[in-house]
């Protein structure tokens, strides 16, 4: 038998024991993607708000946050999400005689940090119930979501449940820039902000609609290699030790130009869209601008320049400020165009450290802020708008 060659029998059985070898990984690679996936429907501990391209409301659940190491918050936080996947009180059996609120937003609006009863969506429901007879508000904010979600959320769940009014606190999480080359698709039914929209991603999360596996691989994904570059941490600072940052004006005013030319004709349409879906389903909706502790002053308590923080490589947070009111000043377009009513939040919550415990998230006197003046804004426009649920105390009778 010439030298390196074999019987053909010979290699016929390593062929086939090589494709046996090959079926049997095959085969246990599909058993434990499938012992696994059955263990995330029994318990998923990811505690991801994202399905492939649905939003996944966190139902029933108690959680219990600890700053042992914080200042300016409470020790121990209780937060309980009812049936609905919200904060808030059980929605009502007579639910049609009910003044049903609900409040959507980012992490500034589901105030995670804060206990249920000392969000600014509490301090506002506590207030209105001085006013209006049958009150039930609910917060439905959810951390990270932009308005990319809020339309999802608004699609998937609000209008299935039609209350009365919808309040959006929105703006920050449509900041984000995404990297250098690629640009932010709009189109609401292809995911949230940071989504790539490359094919395999379409695909990964198209099977993460059915598939717990597929779902948590594509949120770690997003986890690990989100396109969003601005997001300042959720975490609480000394305004004094924090590193700051210096912007040429030449740098400033390309990148405003470069942002609103890309971002605020989109943001103003997904705006549009809330208000219409809200519309359509017979939900009054209020538009809210967002307030930030950064901008063009000095904190009142620290005496530290709110403009020179350094929110990420290059960018400041005067800068960011610049960014978030060309948003806000969309938001306040909209509004007027769409005849809703605005509170601009931007504009009267002060700039002072005293309300928040990093740049951008209020602490519990910062939520009574916040609450105390949408209220001041919302009790006239409600009255006007439902009086029939108005306390005879506040001037009028009800009626319902």
């Amino acid at each position: 038998m010439p030298s390196g060659t074999q019987p053909k029998g010979r290699i016929k059985t390593r062929l086939r024991n090589g494709g046996k070898n090959l079926l049997l990984v095959f085969l246990s690679l599909v058993l434990a993607l499938g012992l696994v996936e059955i263990a995330l429907r029994i318990y998923n501990p990811l505690g991801f708000s994202i399905k492939g391209y649905k939003i996944i409301l966190p139902y029933n659940k108690n959680e219990v946050i600890h700053h042992s190491s914080w200042s300016k918050l409470d020790k121990n936080v209780y937060l309980h999400r009812n049936s609905l996947g919200f904060r808030g009180d059980e929605p009502p059996r007579d639910w049609d005689r009910y003044l049903s609120i609900v409040a959507v937003g980012g992490s500034t609006t589901i105030c995670f940090e804060l206990a249920d009863d000392k969000t600014w969506v509490h301090v506002l429901g506590e207030k209105l119930k001085n006013n209006f007879s049958r009150v039930w508000i609910n917060n439905a904010g959810l951390a990270g979501h932009s308005t990319f979600g809020h339309i999802i959320l608004m699609e998937n769940f609000l209008v299935k449940l039609r209350p009365k009014v919808v309040i959006f606190l929105v703006g920050v999480n449509d900041t984000g820039l995404v990297e250098h080359g690629n640009d932010v698709d709009t189109s609401i039914h292809q995911g949230l902000r940071w989504d790539s929209f490359r094919s395999l991603e379409r695909l990964t999360a198209a099977l993460a609609d059915h598939s717990e596996v597929a779902a948590a691989i594509l949120n770690l994904k997003r986890y690990f290699s989100p396109k969003v570059t601005w997001a300042p941490p959720q975490r609480e600072i000394d305004l004094k030790t924090e590193p700051t940052v210096e912007m040429s004006e030449k740098t400033k005013a390309a990148l405003k130009r470069d942002f609103q030319a890309k971002y605020l004709k989109p943001y103003e349409t997904r705006l549009r869209t809330l208000v219409r879906i809200s519309k359509e389903n017979h939900i009054l909706p209020v538009l809210m601008t967002q307030p930030a502790l950064y901008g063009h002053c000095r904190d009142d308590v620290t005496g530290v320049d709110l403009s020179r923080i350094k929110i990420m490589e290059g960018i400041n947070s005067g800068f960011y400020w610049d960014i978030l009111e060309i948003l806000n000043g969309g938001a306040r377009e909209v509004a007027q165009e769409e005849k809703v009513l605005l509170i601009d939040l931007a504009r009267e919550v002060p700039k002072s450290s005293k309300y928040y415990y990093d740049l951008m998230h209020y602490d519990n006197v910062g939520a009574e802020k916040v609450g105390s003046i949408v209220y001041r804004h919302l009790y006239p426009y409600l009255a006007q708008k439902f009086p029939g649920y108005v306390l005879a105390a506040s001037g009028r009778a009800g009626t319902n």
